[in-house]
């Protein structure tokens, strides 16, 4: 059984929505700007959007968040943070690459590191904060027909990446779920819904207090994770995760069927067949 976390506003009926595009596997060099968002923006150009995996990357400023509680009682979760480590690296980061306020945005959770540094170590990247120190190569997929933008969120009370169709494509799709639905089962019923019952699975969120297969109830009410190795097969979803909880700690394992409610929401790109990016 889920953990449920209580929000601000009215839950529309409809829990998850969907987006088809085009995906096509690309390798691209991050130049440095200004700011890592339009670092991304840039090695992203010609594409509606995208999902990007950066790692072992030098940063000349990473901030970063973790899970936290609102102290103003506004939202059901909010973060702590944020973590300054100046001059720093990636170890592993998963991205989404969206639009907000028509300009370029983006979404990463991931594991960093620091000389000297001995705070949490994984958590969600800060876009006009952080900045590269030198181009740094990444690998994933470009979308056609199909991203991510920030919208105002009634429900939560944040502002989110939604899906919007552009048209074009259907080997792929753009999922976002919201809150207080098992992660798993609500994937399979949204990607059903897309028409694809095979592939790989890329994306991030958050859960409630979540359970990873042989290992007992986590105590956060929320936490932030990364999708690590994720599929569909044949309608049936298997999701290993990456996360950190309120405390910093991390955590890795398969989620559990039906134990993991989401926390804020969770964002996923899904590629039919057998997928070649990790």
């Amino acid at each position: 059984m889920i953990e449920t976390l209580a929000h601000p506003g009215p839950a529309p009926a409809r829990r998850w929505a969907v987006a088809p595009c085009r995906a096509e596997p690309v390798e691209v060099l991050l130049p440095v700007a200004e700011r890592l968002a339009d670092s991304v923006a840039l090695a992203l150009a010609g594409y509606d959007g995208g999902w990007l995996v950066i790692e072992d990357a030098p940063l000349a400023a990473l901030d970063f968040v973790i899970p936290g509680e609102d102290p103003t009682g506004a939202h059901a979760a909010w973060y702590a943070g944020p973590y300054r480590l100046g001059a720093a690296r990636i170890v592993h980061l998963g991205l989404h690459a969206g639009r907000k306020e028509g300009g370029a945005w983006l979404h990463g959770h991931g594991s960093f590191a620091a000389p000297g540094w001995e705070g949490p170590d994984f958590g969600h990247i800060l876009p006009f904060e952080s900045r590269l120190a030198q181009p740094v190569r990444a690998r994933g997929w470009g979308l056609k027909g199909a991203r991510l933008e920030v919208s105002a969120d009634p429900e939560t009370h944040f502002p989110l990446f939604q899906p919007v169709a552009l048209g074009g494509g259907r080997e792929a799709v753009l999922v976002t779920l919201r809150p207080n639905q098992d992660l798993t089962e609500a994937l399979e019923a949204a990607v059903a819904e897309a028409g694809i019952r095979d592939g790989r699975v890329y994306g991030l969120g958050s859960v409630v207090r979540p359970t990873l297969e042989g290992q007992p109830r986590i105590d956060s009410f929320a936490t932030e994770l990364l999708l690590t190795e994720a599929v569909i097969t044949r309608g049936r979803a298997r999701l290993a995760v990456e996360l950190v909880t309120l405390q910093g700690t991390r955590h890795r394992g398969v989620l559990a069927r039906g134990e993991n409610g989401v926390c804020i929401t969770a964002e996923v790109l899904v590629v039919a067949g057998p997928g070649m990016v990790g």
